[in-house]
């Protein structure tokens, strides 16, 4: 792939993962929006290689791995830095998802982002928003995957509640209509199933819509359906029953001909058309109507948010990263546990320093947020506030961050303090390990939660680091050099030696 950073022409791409399908869209920014090019879709449907134990077929992570070696290819002419690949419900799911992630990144020679299905719903309602009539009505948006369905309620661009419920068009299609079998039982059991679980949600859902929109595939298939086959002229639930109905007479899915239906969509049909009912029900939804963008364009615009490329109908790009939406989230969740925000700001000054002291021209922005964060905890207890902090974040809506991120978040608030003993070092990479290091010296710094001058710096030799710091300095605050020589101890039962060095 190109090195250049604004590509060919200035394209940017999108991979979404989905389970019932990969797709690609290639594009390029003009006046403010996303112009879409070209598009590529592989019927990959895999989640129809898990088990019950949901472990992926090493037949379906193959045709994932062919497919992304064709995306690869057609992605060729794209900087790298210009394509965001997202991977949804089974990369989450699948008990066998480490193989399937490093063999999929392989594949497609790039780093392939897991998101949580509340990161998904927000992305989804981004790409729709950006395509749909302006409107200062609320809206609501689904999302009926492979895996999982999504459910937006927002205004304008901004999504304001957001719901992720782990069943999908394959899944629900394998429980209930199994090898294609269609009965009138089956759907009255999926119904429930169905309704069951989506009963649960905020009134707001439920209030009642004459129109809400759909941004997948299922709901394209299944509109155009009714449409060309006179079941009625809009996606409505009195047609939808019409289709029912069909079905249930033809008794399987490869019996009925019907205009419109593709081959790939015929084995998931059913289970799509179960949840769309089921939904139109409990969320009294009079009718639906398919919406251009998805998860895919939604993707595009928050990595220019992230980067700070996204520019305005006068060619003025923003500042870089202004409306990064992990910076909004560590804000608002700074907000919510009444973070001492000085003190926060002082350790992530102190590791920045420190970490461009080992050779890193630019700031770390994983740093910054987990500095921001480490001390959400202390809302809970002031004991173990650093466990607080991590158990938090580990289960916590983390809008914008991946699950990777997530993960390497949780490992630096967790670390951040105390004994290494807690922590799984094959969980920590030699970039994530310098970041932990950083981390903590920084944190003891500024153990007395007061202005301090970091005059220390850190060097790494091999396979051990060194920590240069000043003589007289820590002669003035001998508690610091005492915590810093435990600190040494704790790294060298962790097995990476830090050597301090006093100057």
């Amino acid at each position: 792939m190109s090195d250049d950073r604004h590509g060919s022409d200035g394209l940017i791409a999108a991979v979404d993962l989905g389970s019932n399908s990969f797709r690609l869209l290639i594009a390029k920014q003009e006046g403010g929006q996303i112009v879409p090019i070209s598009t590529h879709r592989e019927g990959v449907r895999l989640a129809a290689g898990l088990d019950r134990s949901n472990e992926l077929s090493r037949a379906k992570i193959d045709e994932a791995v062919a497919a992304l070696g064709r995306f690869r290819e057609r992605l060729s002419a794209v900087a790298p830095k210009r394509v965001r690949a997202v991977a949804t419900s089974t990369y989450r799911t699948a008990t066998n998802s480490k193989v399937l992630l490093a063999e999929s990144e392989a594949a497609l020679g790039l780093p392939i982002d897991i998101v949580s299905g509340p990161e998904e719903a927000r992305l989804i309602y981004l790409g729709c928003a950006h395509t749909l009539p302006w409107s200062n009505d609320e809206r609501l948006i689904v999302d009926i995957g492979g895996g999982s369905t999504e459910f937006i309620v927002g205004t304008q661009y901004t999504p304001e509640l957001m719901e992720s419920f782990a069943l999908g068009a394959v899944t629900l299609s394998q429980h209930f209509f199994p090898n294609g079998t269609v009965t009138a039982a089956a759907f009255r059991k999926a119904d429930i199933f169905v309704r069951s679980r989506f009963e649960v949600m905020h009134e707001r859902y439920k209030r009642g819509w004459p129109t809400a929109y759909g941004s997948s595939g299922t709901v394209r298939a299944l509109h155009e359906i009714v449409a060309e086959n006179g079941f009625d002229t809009a996606l409505t639930f009195e047609g939808l029953l019409k289709l029912q109905r069909a079905l249930v007479d033809a008794g399987d899915v490869s019996a009925i001909s019907l205009a419109a239906l593709k081959s790939s969509r015929a084995p998931v049909l059913p289970g799509g058309l179960a949840i769309l009912l089921g939904l139109m029900r409990e969320l009294k939804v009079d009718r639906i109507e398919p919406a251009e963008g998805a998860l895919r364009l939604g993707a595009l615009y928050d990595m220019l948010d992230r980067d700070g490329l996204q520019t305005t109908s006068n060619g003025k790009s923003n500042k870089r990263g202004q409306n990064d939406p992990r910076t909004l989230t560590v804000a608002r969740l700074q907000k919510r546990y009444d973070v001492d925000r000085s003190q926060a700001a002082r350790v992530a000054s102190a590791a920045q320093t420190l970490w461009q002291s080992l050779g890193q021209a630019d700031p770390d922005p994983l740093l910054d947020w987990s500095a921001g964060l480490h001390e959400i905890g202390m809302a809970i207890a002031h004991t173990d506030y650093h466990r607080h902090s991590a158990y938090v974040l580990s289960y916590s809506d983390l809008y914008g961050f991946s699950e990777q991120e997530r993960g390497n978040l949780v490992n630096l608030v967790l670390g951040h303090t105390g004994s290494l003993k807690k922590l799984n070092r094959d969980a920590f990479d030699d970039a994530l390990l310098a970041r932990l290091l950083c981390l903590r010296i920084a944190s003891i710094y500024n153990h007395g939660r007061s202005p301090v001058a970091l005059t220390a710096s850190l060097k790494q030799l091999r396979t051990q680091f060194q920590l240069r710091c000043d003589a007289a300095e820590l002669d003035a605050r001998p508690l610091t050099l005492a915590l810093l020589e435990e600190e040494a101890e704790r790294w060298e039962k962790f097995g990476v030696p830090l050597m301090i060095e006093l100057k």
